[in-house]
C-alpha cells in the first residue's frame, strides 16, 4: 500500500469516527455544541474517575438534551422540524445493585439513593405501559366473549359492532354540580360547515322526576337547565346542547361540537319477532358496552308505551345503553333502547318519522286516542285459538285500557273490544298503529290542526258485532295521557 493511500484511509477512518460520536444510540445527530469524550463513573464509592470541568458540563448539556428528546418521544410529539423521530423506546429492565454489593453491609448512600430513583422510575414507566390499549387487560366483559351460545355469528357481529361502535356515545347530566343520569346515544345528522352534530338519547337523561313506573298517566318531570356532556370515542368529551325533546317518545336531541369525520348510522325499518339484535352503548369511563338479544314475541306492559317492541332475555340494569342504538347483524339500527328492566326500545320505523317531523317542523305531533292495545298476533296462541272459535278473528288490537272522559269512551269503546282497522287499513300490531299516526302528520306536513277525525272499525265482542266509528282526537306533541276512572 503505498503512502498516499495510507493517509487518505486514515483520513475517512477520522471522518467516520467523529461522525459517529456526534450520533446518538438511535442513529440521530446530536446537537453541535462540543460534547466532550465521556469518562465512566462507577456507582461502587470504592473508585471514581472524574471528569474535567469543561467536560463535566459538557455531559450535563448533553444530557438535558437527552432527557428533552425523551420526554417529548413519551408525549408522541414531533421533532422541532416536523419530522417524526425513528428512535424507538429502549427495553424495559428492571434495576439491581451492583455485582458485589453485600446487602448485609451498609451500602454507600449515592448508591442506594440512585437505585431507589431507577427503581420509581421503573415502576412508573410499568404504570405507563399499562394503559397502552394493547396491554390493557381489565376490559369489562360483553357478550362476544362470554356468551357460548354465540359462537356461531361471533365473527360477523364483530365486525358489524365495531363498524357501528364509530356513532355511538355516552352521555351524563347533572344539576348544581350533582350527577343526575347517564345513558348512552348515537349521532343521528351532522352540519360539515358549522362543525356540528346532532345526538339522539333517551329524556330520561334529562328527567328529574320519575314518579310512576307507568308512562301512561304522564307525571315525570324534566328540566331543560340540565348540564349534559357527551362522552366520545376514545375518552374526548364535548358539551351538549338541548335542542328539543318529546315526552311521548321520550326522546331528546342535542347539539355537539364534533370531528367532521363521524360515521352516520345507516337504517332497518323493518325488525321481526326472533331476530337477533345487538344493544349498544357507552360506560363512564366511554368503554363500549355490548348486549345481545332477540326480539320477543310479545305486547309491551300495560304501563309502557304501545310503540314499543320487547327484548328476550333476563332482566338486567340498562343504565348505560339506556338510549343507546339496537342494531342487527347488517349493522343497521333497528331501533333504541328506551328502558325497563325487562328491556324494550323504539323500533326505527317509528324513529325515523319522528326525525323527519322535527327535522321539518321542529316539533313531533301525533294523534291521542285515548285507549291502550295488545296485539291477538302476539299472545298465547292458546287464548288466540279460544277467540278464533268464539269471535272468528285472529287479528287486531284488543282494548286495554278507555281513558275516562275520552272521545273513545264517549263513542261506546270498552275494555276488551278490538280495533280491526283504522282509516280503511288493517291493523294487526300496536307498533303498525303508531306508524299510522304518525304518517297522518307526516303527509299533512304538520299543517294539521289541533283536532282531527279518524275512522276505526271495532269489533264488539259483548255483542258479537262491527261497528265503523269516528273519533274526534286531539293532536298534540304532550305525552298521551291514558287513566282509568276509579269507581
Amino acid at each position: 500500500m503505498t503512502t498516499r493511500s495510507r493517509g487518505r484511509e486514515q483520513q475517512q477512518s477520522s471522518r467516520s469516527k467523529s461522525a459517529r460520536n456526534k450520533l446518538d444510540g438511535s442513529g440521530e445527530r446530536l446537537p453541535s455544541e462540543g460534547y466532550g469524550k465521556r469518562k465512566k463513573t462507577k456507582l461502587d464509592g470504592i473508585s471514581r474517575r472524574v471528569s474535567s470541568e469543561r467536560s463535566s458540563k459538557k455531559g450535563k448539556s448533553r444530557q438535558d438534551w437527552l432527557e428533552k428528546k425523551a420526554k417529548k418521544i413519551n408525549r408522541g410529539e414531533e421533532e422541532d422540524d416536523g419530522s417524526c423521530s425513528s428512535a424507538v423506546s429502549s427495553p424495559l429492565r428492571e434495576p439491581y445493585m451492583p455485582d458485589g454489593t453485600e446487602l448485609s453491609k451498609p451500602i454507600d448512600s449515592a448508591i442506594s439513593d440512585k437505585y431507589r430513583d431507577m427503581q420509581e422510575e421503573y415502576y412508573a414507566k410499568i404504570a405507563r405501559q399499562m394503559k397502552m390499549p394493547t396491554l390493557f387487560p381489565h376490559t369489562p366483559p360483553n357478550c362476544l366473549v362470554n356468551d357460548p351460545t354465540l359462537l356461531h355469528i361471533r365473527e360477523p357481529a364483530r365486525k358489524v359492532v365495531l363498524c357501528a361502535a364509530q356513532f355511538v356515545v355516552g352521555l351524563s347530566s347533572s344539576i348544581d354540580g350533582e350527577p343526575l343520569a347517564w345513558c348512552s346515544g348515537f349521532w343521528m345528522d351532522l352540519d360539515s360547515e358549522k362543525r356540528t352534530g346532532t345526538v339522539v338519547t333517551t329524556a330520561h337523561l334529562i328527567c328529574t322526576k320519575w314518579a310512576s313506573p307507568d308512562a301512561w298517566l304522564c307525571k315525570d318531570e324534566y328540566a331543560s337547565d340540565v348540564k349534559v356532556t357527551v362522552h366520545l370515542r376514545g375518552g374526548a368529551v364535548a358539551k351538549g346542547c338541548l335542542l328539543y325533546h318529546q315526552k311521548h317518545y321520550n326522546l331528546a336531541f342535542f347539539r355537539v361540537k364534533m370531528d367532521p369525520s363521524i360515521q352516520l348510522p345507516s337504517y332497518s325499518d323493518k325488525v321481526e319477532c326472533a331476530q337477533d339484535i345487538f344493544e349498544l352503548g357507552r360506560d363512564e369511563s366511554a368503554k363500549l358496552v355490548i348486549h345481545h338479544g332477540r326480539v320477543e314475541y310479545s305486547n309491551p306492559n300495560i304501563y309502557e308505551r304501545y310503540h314499543h317492541m320487547r327484548i328476550q332475555g333476563s332482566h338486567r340494569d340498562r343504565e348505560y345503553d339506556n338510549g343507546g342504538p339496537v342494531i342487527d347483524l347488517d349493522g343497521k339500527v333497528v331501533g333504541m333502547i328506551d328502558s325497563c328492566p325487562e328491556g324494550s326500545f323504539i323500533p326505527s320505523s317509528v324513529l325515523l318519522k319522528c326525525f323527519h317531523l322535527w327535522r321539518n317542523f321542529g316539533r313531533i305531533r301525533r294523534p291521542h286516542l285515548g285507549l291502550k292495545f295488545s296485539a291477538i298476533s302476539l299472545l298465547n296462541p292458546v287464548q288466540v285459538e279460544d277467540i278464533l272459535i268464539e269471535h272468528k278473528i285472529n287479528e287486531g288490537l284488543i282494548v286495554e285500557e278507555v281513558s275516562a272522559g275520552s272521545p273513545a269512551e264517549r263513542c261506546g269503546i270498552r275494555v276488551g273490544d278490538v280495533v280491526e282497522c283504522f282509516d280503511g287499513k288493517c291493523v294487526s300490531t300496536s307498533v303498525e298503529l303508531e306508524n299510522m299516526l304518525l304518517s297522518i302528520v307526516v303527509n299533512s306536513g304538520d299543517g294539521l290542526n289541533s283536532d282531527l277525525d279518524v275512522e276505526i272499525q271495532v269489533y264488539f265482542p259483548r255483542r258479537y258485532l262491527r261497528r265503523i266509528k269516528i273519533l274526534t282526537v286531539n293532536i298534540s306533541e304532550d305525552g298521551e295521557f291514558v287513566a282509568r276512572e276509579l269507581v
